[in-house]
């Protein structure tokens, strides 16, 4: 018998780690923090782990712990290091030492690579198309298939290519659930670009400023590539500047052209850089009467050099907008609901520039979700996480309803046999 225990992702989107365990071999799929409370899952590191992608509700805890060997991808090994390298900057809750001892046990795989881990446990990673180099990890362990999709998007986004739906059987299939409620449509990409230019020109043409926090990781060279696009075409006209991790990251995407959308890979390999001249933010130039663009980190206003950018908002020409998901307890959440004052160091800052919502976000939405698992084969069972209660709760009936596949939604410290 095989059995899935669940040390977090569930009800809640962070702290994503499942961990599988066989007749004798066990094996961790990600193992993320909190990204409001920096809270990581309980676990016996004693085993093997397979990484999904860098995003820190996935792989924000592997420092802290000693697993035997990491797998993943070459772009998340990459983007791992910047994601621990924020954390720790942060919240100073690990060592240097912790974030190299991590490094040295990686090894990296391509996509449909297979790998034994021992007599009955093999896996293989395919694209999930979410952010650069993340992967859906497909696991046979004593007989039984697991498809873990980690975050998906099978929607073309302008970085990466949509996810894999070719795969093989499935037994058990676990999915997430960001925007698993059938509330959770998301407009055309089009529309949402659209919105996000005309903000823009609004707030510069009024003589403002316009912040963007944005992840590290996948939003922000979203969100340069569309401004970029724009600026190329002559439809605006603007400063961008970036602060944070974000610019190395961001030179990693340009490492790994082979990993990224066809046209974006043959612009780069053309000549032209489709992030545009990336510029450091200096303080004189943003905090003087010049409009501009500021894309920083972090995405959901936690901590990283956003927050000194957020004494814009004292003035009404100003505006912020936010492009991704906003967890619950965060600063991010508080702004997206309108609290009319901050406090992100010392001294309050009240907000009277607009405070606006673009969900460019790199999960599927609802429609997204179930045109996924129609394309993939059809799975004996489904297990619902990384999604607020309403999320999961919402998305397991759509799969039994829609798709007549029983669905599952597990609480931190399930233990499930399949």
């Amino acid at each position: 018998m095989v059995l899935l225990k669940f040390h977090g992702g569930c009800h809640q989107i962070g702290m994503s780690c499942v961990e599988v365990i066989g007749e004798k071999e066990r094996v961790f799929l990600d193992c993320g923090m909190m990204p409001d409370t920096g809270e990581i899952p309980k676990i016996n590191d004693d085993a093997p782990l397979i990484v999904s992608h860098a995003h820190l509700d996935h792989c924000g805890a592997i420092p802290f712990y000693n697993f035997k060997k990491i797998y993943c991808t070459p772009p998340t090994a990459d983007l791992m290091f910047i994601t621990w390298r924020d954390t720790l900057n942060l919240q100073k809750s690990f060592k240097e030492e912790d974030i190299q001892r991590a490094l040295s046990a990686i090894e990296c795989l391509n996509y449909y690579e297979e790998k034994s881990l021992g007599e009955n446990v093999k896996f293989k990673l395919y694209n999930a198309g979410h952010i650069l180099g993340s992967s859906s990890i497909y696991l046979e362990i004593d007989g039984k298939r697991i498809f873990y999709t980690g975050d998906i998007n099978e929607s073309p986004q302008r970085t990466v290519r949509p996810a894999d739906t070719d795969i093989d059987e499935i037994d058990v299939l676990i999915i997430e659930s960001t925007y698993g409620s059938p509330l959770d449509i998301k407009p055309a990409r089009k529309a949402l670009e659209r919105q996000l230019i005309d903000e823009i020109k609004e707030t510069v043409e009024r003589g403002g400023k316009v912040i963007i926090p944005a992840f590290a990781v996948g939003r922000a060279q979203e969100i340069l590539l569309v401004l970029n696009n724009y600026i190329r075409n002559k439809e605006l006209d603007v400063n961008i500047y970036t602060d944070g991790s974000l610019i190395h990251a961001t030179s990693l995407y340009l490492s790994y052209t082979d990993w990224l959308n066809p046209k974006v890979k043959n612009l780069i390999e053309t000549g032209i850089n489709p992030f545009g001249n990336i510029k450091k933010a200096d303080e004189e130039e943003i905090f003087n009467d010049e409009p501009c663009v500021i894309v920083s980190t972090s995405g959901m206003v936690q901590g990283g050099p956003v927050l000194k950018y957020l004494k814009l908002l004292k003035n009404p020409k100003n505006k912020l907008i936010l492009t991704g998901y906003q967890a619950e307890g965060t600063l991010g959440r508080a702004l997206e609901e309108g609290v009319e004052e901050i406090k992100p160091f010392k001294n309050k800052i009240p907000v009277r520039g607009e405070v606006v919502k673009i969900e460019f976000s790199a999960h599927g939405d609802y429609n997204s979700l179930i045109r996924y698992i129609k394309k993939i084969p059809k799975p004996e069972k489904a297990i619902v996480m990384h999604g607020e209660r309403y999320q999961s709760l919402s998305f397991a009936m759509a799969i039994w309803k829609n798709l007549k596949i029983p669905a599952y939604v597990p609480v931190k410290g399930t233990i499930l046999p399949i």
